[in-house]
């Protein structure tokens, strides 16, 4: 089966499968996703870990305030996206800031359009000029609510397109990445987390940098369809333990 076909095959058959075990199904997801995105940010944490914190039990988590802080607002964050994705598809700029700050919270201040110019660390790219970023972003809303394109290749712009702004000083990639999945949701696909593992991560980075200064969002849109049919993939295999 094509992704399509797999995304119909999911929506057809996915009642077969028992309420707790498509819950379950999701929550892990959640917990994976999670620990995913603070490892592409360059920490080390293990799920177990990021499921004591997600429980409200990072005080037995022997690890930095901040990298605690992170992996809660990300799983709140990521609560959230789920939530409003599934009921509004329009994104807004009110919406993008206060995710942001949600995804801040008790580390810088949110919410905030960065007032300074900024590198990106192994990246050849150099981010607009901060006076750019209110227009580049204004630009941004109105593309991505008016695309009339493949709803795959908006999955996309609304990833990169924030990747390459980076409106703010610190959280644009986790940002991104949950922009990913808001319009992933919106068109009624499954989420996608991207892999911790080197060979995903190094894949993942060098589309990044296709797009920032090749203008191309096909080496990104590969990876995407790959981690979208790994996904159904799990599903369908979760559907036919109990479709007899």
């Amino acid at each position: 089966m094509n992704l399509l076909e797999k995304k119909a095959y999911v929506a057809e058959n996915l009642h077969f499968v028992p309420a707790e075990e498509l819950e379950a199904f999701h929550q892990n997801f959640a917990w994976v996703y999670t620990r995913n995105s603070a490892c592409i940010e360059g920490y080390e944490i293990s799920t177990e870990e990021v499921v004591s914190i997600t429980k409200g039990m990072g005080f037995s988590v022997k690890r930095d305030g901040t990298l605690v802080r992170s992996v809660y607002n990300h799983y709140l964050a990521y609560k959230d996206v789920k939530e409003k994705a599934e009921a509004n598809p329009i994104l807004t700029e009110d919406y993008l800031k206060d995710l942001h700050e949600l995804l801040m919270n008790g580390i810088i201040p949110g919410g905030l359009y960065r007032n300074v110019n900024i590198t990106i660390k192994g990246s050849s790219h150099i981010p607009c000029d901060y006076v750019k970023v209110y227009d580049r972003m204004n630009k941004f809303f109105f593309d991505i609510n008016n695309y009339q394109g493949d709803v795959l290749d908006k999955v996309c712009y609304a990833h990169l397109q924030i990747a390459k702004i980076h409106p703010f000083l610190d959280g644009n990639g986790r940002l991104a990445r949950l922009m990913m999945n808001y319009f992933l949701i919106a068109n009624g696909f499954l989420p996608v987390s991207i892999s911790r593992k080197t060979k995903v991560r190094t894949t993942y980075f060098a589309s990044l940098e296709a797009f920032k200064v090749e203008k191309t969002m096909e080496p990104f849109k590969a990876l995407l369809v790959e981690l979208l049919n790994n996904e159904y993939d799990r599903l369908i295999n979760l559907i036919n333990q109990y479709k007899k």
